[in-house]
């Protein structure tokens, strides 16, 4: 999957000596290629409605969440880089309230409906002539 940045743009938002470095001194593209390519698929988890017909992400991401996505990658990359989320108590509130985050988006975006069996809703109008029953009254057969 291609990830939301590249290891360039993510390396622009970070401190100096923030991202692993390979023996010889350099950033570990490898590595932060494969974060960024697992924070893209949480994000994506989270907002399946991200993904085009061939299962990448649709460019160009809607400009109303665009930056909060950019800022949730660049903390899942770094969280999957450093491993901080299983030892630091505010790293993991971060990561918590990043998912929050997620979900917060996906609602707004499908306007309030989410979920794996997302369906619209309608309002069926009770027909005898089209042979829709109204099921709000029920009748009593027999005596009591």
């Amino acid at each position: 999957m291609t990830s939301l940045m590249t290891a360039a743009e993510l390396e622009a938002r970070l401190p100096a000596n923030t991202l692993p470095l390979n023996e010889a001194g350099e950033a570990d593209l490898p590595r932060i290629t494969l974060a960024l390519e697992e924070a893209a698929g949480i994000i994506v988890a989270h907002l399946p409605w991200l993904l085009d017909e061939a299962g990448e992400v649709a460019q160009p991401i809607p400009p109303r969440f665009r930056d909060a996505l950019i800022g949730i990658c660049t903390d899942t990359a770094l969280y999957r880089l450093t491993d901080r989320v299983s030892s630091h108590e505010d790293d993991r509130d971060r990561y918590a309230a990043n998912m929050k985050l997620l979900d917060k988006i996906d609602r707004e975006y499908q306007g309030g409906l989410s979920g794996p069996d997302f369906q619209e809703a309608s309002i069926v109008n009770p027909s005898e002539d089209e042979g829709i029953g109204d099921s709000r009254y029920f009748k009593k057969d027999g005596p009591l």
